[in-house]
């Protein structure tokens, strides 16, 4: 496989990453049951729950209308990350990284062995999170293994976000803002997982600056013009 074929893999999962990134955005916002702080996304504050009352934030504290609603639409949501929001970031991911070893081979490999950390962290993940949603009111076993997949997911997209500020930081200093952007990546995904009630309604907005990063990188070697205006990330001179 080129590296511009491995690129191009790589923008195709970001596009469909960002599609769904806009049907979300255009959606109307979840109604919770419980007493989840304001602009604390339901489905991260349920990744990141840690008790029975984190639980019940979100669900309330019994079986109501509400409840009902809000788990048929959490259901939903959780079969469409496993069906299409997980590989879409997968290929993005594995392949951007792929695409990236040779501009360093090593660094490369780590990237790509965090990423499919994150995406298979993410799917034992989604079994506790149709467990929890069945039955919010038990302190069971997913709610125990949760906080390890979730853990275990977030902290491997914030390192893979370090390790592509690494590859990205040889190219020299016009790369500087994208490798900053990187390590906020890197630095709110360790807050939200050392403190999800403080900082976990920022992790995945943290997460998706090192994203933009790798769109960029991607759009530039995937689509390339003589004289774009956009941003010379990863130099081609750089690539041999």
């Amino acid at each position: 496989m080129t590296q511009t074929t491995a690129f191009r893999l790589s923008l195709g999962g970001a596009v469909v990453v960002l599609l769904l990134a806009l049907y979300a955005a255009f959606s109307p916002p979840m109604k919770v049951c419980g007493d989840l702080a304001p602009g604390y996304a339901p489905v991260i504050a349920q990744e990141l729950a840690r008790s029975v009352a984190d639980v019940h934030a979100i669900f309330g504290t019994g079986p109501s209308a509400c409840r009902t609603a809000i788990a048929q639409q959490i259901y939903f949501i959780t079969w469409a990350d496993c069906l299409v929001f997980i590989p879409a970031y997968g290929v993005f991911l594995l392949f951007f990284f792929f695409a990236m070893a040779p501009r360093d081979e090593r660094a490369a490999l780590v990237g790509f062995i965090l990423s499919a950390v994150a995406v298979v962290a993410d799917y034992i993940e989604n079994v506790c999170l149709f467990q929890i949603t069945a039955n919010p009111d038990v302190a069971g076993y997913s709610l125990a293994v949760l906080p390890w997949a979730t853990g275990a997911k977030w902290l491997a997209l914030g390192l893979g976000a370090g390790v592509g500020a690494i590859i990205l930081l040889q190219a020299g200093r016009l790369n500087y803002p994208a490798v900053a952007a990187c390590g906020l990546s890197l630095l709110g995904a360790a807050l939200g997982i050392l403190n999800p009630h403080l900082f976990g309604p920022f992790i995945s907005n943290a997460i998706t600056l090192s994203w933009i990063v790798f769109l960029i990188v991607d759009i530039r070697h995937a689509l390339p013009r003589r004289g774009s205006a956009v941003a010379e990330l990863e130099p081609e001179d750089s690539a041999a």
